[in-house]
This record gives C-alpha cells, sequence and structure tokens, in this order.
C-alpha cells in the first residue's frame, strides 16, 4: 500500500519530454534529489495499456496546450510586431492572479495545469520510495550552496507491473551523473561585469537557508556566508544571459542614483567552481518575510494599505522611467511587501508576462504602465479586478493545493506548494539539506 504524506516539500528541478513521447523529471523531495526517465517504450510493451494510455494523453494534452499558447504568442507578435524590438520570449503564469482570463479558458487546459498533472502522475508512483528514502521527519544538516547543486542523486525508470506504476532503482553511471551536472547554472560573465566592484564568494562558502520553488525551476534563495551576512540567491540563467545581463546592469545603475524607491542591492557574485569569470548566481538584499503582492491583493487587507502600495508602485514606476529605466515584465508578483509592510520592486531581466502586459509593448514604457495599471487596479478592488484560474487537483500528495475564502465567502483557488507565509518570489520555509550519514535501506543506495 502506498504511503503518503500532506507534509513532503518537493520541488521541481527539471522537467522535458521529446518528439518520442519520453520524458524525464528531476525533482527535490524533502532535501533527496530523484531522477526519474519515463520511457515510452517500456510502457508500450507492458500488456497493462490502460497506464500507457493514461500517459499519452496527459503527455498530449501538455504538447498541445503548449502549442496553442506558442500560436497565440505568435499571433500577437504579428497583429502588433516590431521587428526592431528584441523580445525574450516569457510565456510566465502568475501563481495566484489572471488579469486576462478568457471566458473560453476552462475548454482547455493550459500548459502550466497540464505540466503539474503530468508530472504528479508520474510522482504518484513514488509514495513509498520517498516515505523510506525522503521522509519528511528527517534529522536536517545544514547546506552550503556547493552541496544543493551537487548532492547525490537517486535515478529511477518508470515501469508497468501488475497494473501499477513501479519505479525501478537504476545504477547510476557517468552519463547519469552529467544529467544532473547540467542543471548547475553556470554563465562567463562579460569583463563589464566582472570589473563591478563586489565580491565573487565561492558556493562552498555559503550555507543555504531557505528554497524557491515559484517559479520553477528551484533554486536555494536566502544564504549566509561565513561572517554572517545574509544575501539573497538568485542563479543566472544560462540559455537566456540578455536578462541576466539587463538586470545586472539596472541595479548597478539604480545604486548610484539617489532614487527614493526600495530595490534590492548587488552585493555579489557566486563563482562557478573556483572562476572569477563564470558565476552560478548573484547575491541580492534579502527582504525580511517577504510575500509577493499577488498574495496581498485580498479584500481582507485594509483598504489603507492598499493604497498606499498603490501609490508607492505608481511612484517606484514613474521614478524608473524619469531616469529612462524600463522596468519590464510588470506585475503584481514583481512588487514585494516586506515584515514591515513596505513595498519593494524587484525583477529588472525584462521581457513580459502573459494577461499583464501585451506582447508588442514588451519592454516599454507603455507596457510598464499597463501591468501597473492592473496592479493599481487590482488592489483598489481585488474582488472585481483580480480572476483566480481554477487549479487542477493534485494526483498525490507529493504537491498541495490550498483553498482560500475572501470576506465575502467567495471561494478562490490559489495554487501553493508552501503556505501564507512563503518567502520572496515564493520562497518556501527554511528548508535544510539533511545528514550526509543517514541510514539508507537497499533500495535508497541500489
Amino acid at each position: 500500500m502506498a504511503h503518503t504524506s500532506s507534509d513532503n516539500k518537493t520541488h521541481v528541478l527539471h522537467f522535458t519530454y521529446d518528439d518520442e513521447d519520453s520524458c524525464a523529471l528531476t525533482v527535490l523531495v524533502n532535501d533527496v534529489r530523484f531522477h526519474v526517465m519515463v520511457d515510452v517504450k517500456d510502457l508500450q510493451k507492458s500488456r497493462e495499456k490502460p497506464l500507457y494510455y493514461e500517459y499519452l494523453d496527459k503527455l498530449y494534452t501538455l504538447r498541445d496546450a503548449e502549442r496553442r499558447e506558442q500560436e497565440e504568442f505568435e499571433k500577437q507578435q504579428i497583429a502588433g510586431k516590431d521587428d526592431n524590438r528584441k523580445r525574450h520570449g516569457s510565456n510566465d503564469k502568475d501563481s495566484a492572479v489572471d488579469m486576462a482570463a478568457d471566458e473560453d479558458s476552462d475548454e482547455d487546459q493550459d500548459s502550466g495545469s497540464a505540466g503539474v498533472e503530468l508530472r504528479n502522475w508520474i510522482l504518484s508512483a513514488f509514495a513509498d520510495v520517498t516515505a523510506e528514502c525522503a521522509p519528511p521527519d528527517r534529522e536536517p544538516f545544514d547546506s552550503t550552496l556547493f552541496e544543493w547543486y551537487h548532492g547525490p542523486t537517486y535515478f529511477y525508470s518508470l515501469q508497468i507491473k501488475s497494473g501499477q506504476l513501479e519505479p525501478e532503482l537504476l545504477e547510476t553511471t557517468s552519463e547519469l551523473n552529467e544529467r544532473i551536472a547540467k542543471l548547475v547554472p553556470q554563465m562567463k560573465m562579460p569583463k563589464y561585469i566582472q570589473d563591478i566592484d563586489v565580491p565573487w564568494i565561492h558556493a562552498d562558502d555559503l550555507t543555504v537557508q531557505s528554497e524557491v520553488s515559484l517559479p520553477e525551476p528551484a533554486h536555494p534563495g536566502q544564504v549566509i556566508d561565513k561572517d554572517g551576512n545574509e544575501y539573497f540567491f538568485k542563479p543566472v540563467v544560462p540559455d537566456q544571459p540578455g536578462p541576466v545581463k539587463r538586470e545586472i546592469t539596472i541595479l548597478r545603475k539604480l545604486s548610484k542614483l539617489d532614487i527614493d524607491i526600495k530595490v534590492p542591492t548587488l552585493l555579489g557574485f557566486v563563482s562557478f567552481e573556483n572562476s572569477n569569470t563564470e558565476a552560478m548566481g548573484y547575491l541580492l538584499t534579502p527582504i525580511a518575510s517577504p510575500k509577493p503582492l499577488t498574495k496581498m491583493l485580498r479584500a481582507s487587507v485594509s483598504r489603507e494599505k492598499r493604497a498606499e502600495w498603490a501609490s508607492k508602485s505608481e511612484k517606484y514606476v514613474n521614478a524608473l522611467h524619469e531616469h529612462d529605466i524600463i522596468w519590464g515584465d510588470a506585475k503584481a508578483d514583481n512588487f514585494i511587501v516586506d515584515e514591515h509592510d513596505e513595498l519593494w520592486i524587484i525583477d529588472f531581466g525584462g521581457s513580459y508576462t502573459e494577461g499583464w502586459v501585451d506582447p508588442e509593448l514588451s519592454e516599454t514604457v507603455e507596457g510598464d504602465n499597463m501591468g501597473l495599471g492592473k496592479v493599481v487596479s487590482a488592489l483598489e478592488d481585488p474582488v472585481k479586478n483580480t480572476f483566480d484560474p481554477a487549479i487542477i487537483e493534485t494526483a498525490s500528495s507529493l504537491f498541495v493545493t490550498e483553498k482560500v475564502e475572501d470576506e465575502g465567502g467567495k471561494r478562490k483557488r490559489y495554487a501553493a506548494e508552501e503556505d501564507e507565509d512563503e518567502d520572496v518570489e515564493h520562497e518556501s520555509e527554511i528548508s535544510k539539506r539533511r545528514k550526509e550519514g543517514d541510514r539508507k535501506t537497499e533500495r535508497c543506495h541500489g
């Protein structure tokens, strides 16, 4: 009988599928890393066809959703395209608020929820494995940033046996280890960024205090150095160097300007191995007990507070524009409220988010003002001017959804792997690495 527990903390590190309908999922469950490969041929050869067809149905639903969204994106580009404007093409979904919900959107599942369904279907087979190898009550121990990315991984394939999905432990090979090594963020920084007068700190000299689970992939969040200094770690995105360089450049410019806005300061870089040219990420000012403004778009939050945040959000964006800085990706999730209810503005990587800014207005003053206007409207009347997309119930207890009621009793649904007090950019509760000396069963060791 499968063991399940709502206490499991599962973070998606990577997910991919190929043209032959096979896929691979890497997750961190209670700080233990699992890499699961689903070979469609293994499922097909089983006599238990219902599970094989169930897998294909979920995969094709995801594939079709991504195709529709790409076609819609291309249509929007054609409708208002500007060939001279470089776009990064982000299609990020907000965690709790969709400002542009289509009346017919329920007819077709979006890629976000379709992906969650498929991943949960895969993970539903691992309840016994995680209970044995990664129980939520294991004794924690401190992990360095290096150890977080280079910890041991258990590799599995997914089979069908006796009418059920069955994980099969695989022998660890150099080829499999190379898959995990490719997930470690690294990016060579240009000379003008290398010359910025901030320290480069080795990943082994930073201890992980908490993790960020959304947006995916999960990564360490708050870290602390050997002198007790705290930072927020933001990993580089190797296949999107433009946004990384854009944000670093804007943060440096803001640090030199006398602008009355709350914005994180660039405090350092995390070295990849011992390099002072290749970085795993950069270190920013930590925000105390932060919450995305999206979480505060509720009638239960006082009108006075919401009015103050609306006023400050307008002030912040206008101040950026006065200094010829385009925020980019204007949305409520990129405003953060700290423990003193102060508003911060974050994320200067550019691009846009569907529902907040039209694609053709990406990285323009007009785009910033469009997203800002929706933020202000949602703060003025969060019941009328926000929409919470339906969340598909999870297939296993490895992922959790929660429901929240507003003052009028109207049900609103929020996707959440953490509780209401999750940290900056959906940072999870403090989650520390587990003791290396823990006894594991033969099933865990292989």
